[in-house]
């Protein structure tokens, strides 16, 4: 699909003057940055403020797994000051795009940290014998979940904005150094609440949050991996989740994603006697947080808060 649609919309976009790495602005005076996803849709208007017009492509709401760029999408692509998106197997439409308008100044998120590869042994039902650490094996892209790398991406597009904008340095550092504090003091409020916790995360959903997990030295179990398409589990699957949660080793409540059906969750909550718990992975907003002004700071405080009562109220 996405082939058949970027073949005929290249030759449009070889007409549209490219995006370069320079000060000058357009007549408006503002920067024009397109952005793939939320995470970098919210570092962006962080940082650039006022100077700049931000689109989010990805709409609020929208599976993010599944997105296709329309030919408007890609022409605002060509002509932006600034394309920055993920990175992944998510986005190899990007990669396709970028190789077909080479002026198009962009920034690869996962550049700015230390990718880590996917993570299938936590994954139920997983043949686990069929993974293995080689050359080919894929990289896990959900690399915000972590605040250690949402800080240094944070820092990663305060340098290209100041090469984009040099006249508003001073305005960008501050934007971004208050935004890092911001996500410090997370990190902080993080490692203090999740020090020494050793049973296990249930998520009768998809599971990316390796990264936070990492970060934290936490233990989970999940239906699916991060960006797997699978939706119905398998009798299997249901069968070695609710045994996991009887064990005593596991944390009392079945976690799920945001924009997620919460079916499978749900499922096992009720057999287990438990709650559902929603772990927002900052990927992607309904359109009523979104309309509200949430950030990636305000949707991690979410999941403190969650987290805090979960794990202190007999969780």
């Amino acid at each position: 699909m996405l082939k058949r649609l970027i073949i005929p919309v290249m030759a449009a976009i070889m007409l549209l003057g490219g995006c370069s790495l320079s000060s000058e602005k357009p007549s408006d005076g503002k920067l024009r940055i397109v952005t793939t996803i939320f995470p970098a849709y919210d570092f962006a208007r962080r940082i650039f403020g006022d100077t700049a017009d931000i689109t989010l492509l990805l709409k609020p709401g929208t599976e993010s797994h599944s997105y296709d760029p329309s030919a408007r999408d890609i022409v605002k692509i060509d002509s932006c000051d600034l394309f920055i998106y993920n990175g992944g197997e998510s986005d190899a439409w990007v990669e396709n795009i970028l190789k077909s308008a080479d002026r198009v100044n962009a920034l690869r998120m996962m550049d700015a940290v230390e990718a880590i590869a996917e993570d299938h042994e936590g994954i139920a039902g997983a043949d686990h014998d069929e993974h293995n650490h080689d050359e080919d094996w894929e990289y896990d892209e959900h690399i915000w979940t972590s605040p250690k790398n949402a800080a240094l991406i944070v820092e990663n597009i305060l340098n290209t904005a100041v090469m984009l904008a040099p006249d508003n340095k001073s305005l960008y550092e501050n934007a971004a150094g208050e935004y890092i504090d911001e996500i410090n003091t997370l990190n902080e409020k993080f490692t203090e609440l999740l020090s020494g916790e050793e049973r296990y995360f249930i998520f009768g959903d998809r599971f990316p949050l390796l990264y936070f997990f990492r970060e934290y030295g936490l233990k989970y179990r999940a239906a699916f991996p991060g960006c797997g398409s699978e939706t119905e589990p398998s009798a299997q699957i249901v069968a070695f989740l609710t045994e996991k949660l009887s064990e005593s080793d596991t944390v009392s409540t079945v976690f799920c994603i945001e924009l997620s059906n919460r079916k499978l969750a749900e499922t096992l909550a009720d057999e287990n006697g438990m709650s559902v718990s929603e772990f927002h992975t900052c990927h992607n907003i309904t359109a009523d947080d979104f309309a509200a002004g949430e950030s990636y700071v305000s949707l991690m405080e979410r999941n403190y808060k969650m987290l805090q009562s979960v794990l202190t109220n007999g969780g």
